[in-house]
């Protein structure tokens, strides 16, 4: 590892990246430093507005706001990925700063009354002033009474902490299970050798997904299954009071701001833009596929069976591995198809295959000279006609206080006169000999699609730039379509064309990916689909129910356990809280967990335009009507830009082999 320890210094060039132009080792104490002149420049800039100083007031505001975009990577991002913990927690901080400067900015009635009244006749600064005053509004400014405004404030205070708590809680959990190499039969071997011991006979399981994952699908002992699902679904406990305070506190703001729920404020203006809508979506998913859903059911439980002798219910912990098995019986096997999937190697050719074959841009990397955070890590830079459009940093690797699941995020947006576009894909992938489950594959195109949306974007005021609540300034496009590049780009790992681009040959035979395989892999894309996505929607909907909660006290682990039984068919373990560490219900997915599958349904619908190949030509139409605009535009609008036409459901029912209603 290469981060400075706390107080060490470097010279501002010796840490600068030579591509990024960002400083992305900052110890502890610079951290500090760097991010009170964020927030001083930002509040010099209020105080210049509301004292009449500045001449123009959204321009004002719009430079100090976008100067805080440029800058706050360095500051925020070693929270997620930095070694040292001093750095981790200064970090930390410092985005707890930030975002509650912002917070106090967005709370000051005659800034805002300033900001609402400024005139502008381009359409791009219109579009920018109206996002910022709603930022206003969001905090009480519309309300006429000033003590409501007030408490407010006051609340998101202290939601801000909750909420930044219980994400730190969860990036430095290193929680294991201890499970002997008997519980483990079945597990590959390679894994199994590579953990650590721990008391007596026992060996230590990561509790991440990269260790987890497998052992789920693997042991044979269904009492070792349980308690390693038991162990990953009990972590961070106080989280789960956490979670409690935070959605109160959700509830008690919409309420003053004079909402029903947090539900119905979160969703306004996103492109399903009412709890009714949302819930109807997942009604009408659920109706569709409960067939498939109690096929694959039926399937699952004859296999466990088999094994169980008079099994009349399957427990959350059988999917994983009698899934497997069915996978298998249709000629995929993940273990069997790591040796294809060197991340050295894919990781290179699948961010070409979609960066230049499929969006038309020229994509030049691993950069040898580049200076990011941590040896693992490596850099990207993106051009369109000879123009660096971007870069990104690739740090795929799971660590201890790294980040412990698979986003993207912005590290500065492109402005006008500015440098470009730069983003990072912080990932938990690859086995201790960086080979890729195919899963994990599919993960990654799924994560160059936010990418390539982040990195294509036209330069322009950083609000209308590509961004998501994980970062502590205020930008992105509406929540519910900020998955659909993801979720079109990960559809072409099921592409026998772009699997045979970028499998390798088997790392010890040397053999080609078999024709048989690849065949098997795209015929069976939505194998157990029913069951799989029954889960999802079950957490959609306690998303939505834990959030559309009247305020006062609420028990929401307890919601889950009827929800999850409803939808899915499973009773879940007693005692366990999995939403303790939901990453998604702290950094900005609340009330818009449902967003994953709507973006499905429309980036399903717009595959179609690709048949199921790098098609060049539908590729540069959508770089240029979904992902150069970011927030210049909204998602229903550049969805009907890009296909014709509204989008529709049918296509996504029709790969899942639902019939259409006519």
């Amino acid at each position: 590892a290469i981060l400075l320890s706390a107080g060490a210094r470097l010279t501002t060039s010796a840490m600068r990246c030579p591509h990024t132009q960002l400083r992305l080792r900052l110890g502890a104490a610079e951290i500090r430093d760097t991010a009170a002149g964020l927030i001083k420049g930002l509040e010099t800039a209020a105080n210049d507005i509301e004292s009449g100083t500045a001449q123009d007031a959204l321009a004002t505001w719009m430079r100090a706001t976008d100067a805080v975009a440029v800058g706050s990577a360095e500051v925020c991002l070693p929270a997620l990925i930095a070694t040292d913990a001093a750095a981790r927690d200064a970090g930390a901080a410092a985005k707890r700063s930030i975002i509650d400067a912002f917070g106090n900015c967005y709370g000051r009635k005659t800034l805002y009354d300033a900001i609402k009244a400024s005139e502008t006749t381009d359409p791009l600064l219109s579009r920018a002033r109206d996002k910022h005053v709603a930022r206003f509004e969001a905090n009480g400014l519309a309300l006429a009474d000033a003590g409501a405004r007030e408490q407010v404030a006051k609340l998101k205070l202290e939601l801000g902490a909750e909420a930044a708590a219980m994400e730190q809680e969860i990036n430095g959990d290193a929680s294991t299970v201890a499970l002997t190499r008997a519980e483990l039969e079945g597990v590959p071997a390679a894994l199994v050798d590579a953990l650590p011991v721990g008391d007596g006979d026992k060996l230590l399981v990561s509790l991440k997904a990269p260790t987890l994952t497998p052992v789920l699908q693997h042991a044979k002992d269904p009492a070792a299954r349980r308690k390693a699902y038991v162990a990953g679904s009990s972590r961070c406990p106080e989280n789960a009071r956490r979670l409690n305070r935070v959605v109160a506190l959700r509830a008690q703001i919409a309420g003053l701001l004079g909402f029903a729920s947090h539900a119905e404020g979160t969703l306004k203006g996103n492109m399903a833009s009412s709890p009714d809508e949302v819930n109807a979506f997942l009604d009408r998913v659920v109706t569709r596929l409960k067939p498939k859903r109690d096929e694959d059911y039926a399937s699952l439980l004859a296999l466990k069976r088999s094994e169980v002798p008079g099994a009349d219910a399957l427990d959350p912990w059988d999917t994983a591995y009698f899934g497997r098995q069915v996978r298998e019986s249709k000629g995929i096997d993940e273990e069997a198809l790591k040796p294809h999937f060197p991340a050295s190697e894919v990781v290179p050719a699948t961010i070409k295959a979609l960066g230049e074959d499929l969006f038309g841009f020229t994509v030049r990397g691993p950069l040898n000279d580049a200076k990011l955070w941590h040896d693992d890590c490596e850099l990207y830079e993106v051009a369109k006609d000879d123009v660096i459009v971007g870069h990104v940093a690739l740090d795929l690797k799971s660590r201890d206080g790294k980040f412990g699941h698979q986003m993207v995020v912005p590290l500065r947006p492109a402005l006008v006169d500015g440098q470009p576009n730069c983003c990072a894909v912080l990932g938990n992938m690859g086995d201790a000999n960086g080979r890729l489950r195919f899963r994990e594959v599919e993960t990654l195109l799924h994560e160059l699609g936010h990418v390539f949306h982040a990195l294509a974007g036209a330069p322009k005021p950083s609000i209308l730039g590509w961004a998501w609540p994980m970062v502590p300034w205020p930008g992105g496009v509406e929540m519910d379509m900020l998955e659909v590049p993801s979720m079109l780009t990960q559809q072409f790992v099921y592409a026998p064309a772009v699997l045979a681009k970028i499998a390798r040959p088997h790392a010890e035979t040397g053999a080609s990916l078999p024709a048989k395989t690849i065949e098997a892999l795209a015929e069976n894309r939505h194998l157990l689909a029913g069951l799989g996505n029954a889960r999802y929607i079950a957490m959609c909907r306690y998303d939505m129910a834990m959030h559309s909660l009247a305020p006062g006290d609420v028990d929401a682990c307890g919601l889950w356990p009827a929800i999850y039984e409803e939808t899915a068919g499973f009773a879940e373990a007693p005692g366990t809280h999995f939403a303790s560490t939901w990453y998604h219900m702290c950094i900005g997915y609340d009330a818009g967990y449902y967003s994953y599958l709507w973006s499905e349904v429309n980036a399903v619908d717009a595959y179609k335009q690709f048949g199921d190949e790098l098609d060049a030509a539908a590729g540069r139409r959508f770089r240029e009507c979904v992902l150069e605009p970011g927030a210049a535009a909204g998602g229903a609008a550049m969805m009907e830009a890009f296909l014709g036409r509204p989008f529709r459901e049918d296509a996504y029912f029709e790969r899942l082999g639902v019939p259409v209603s006519s």
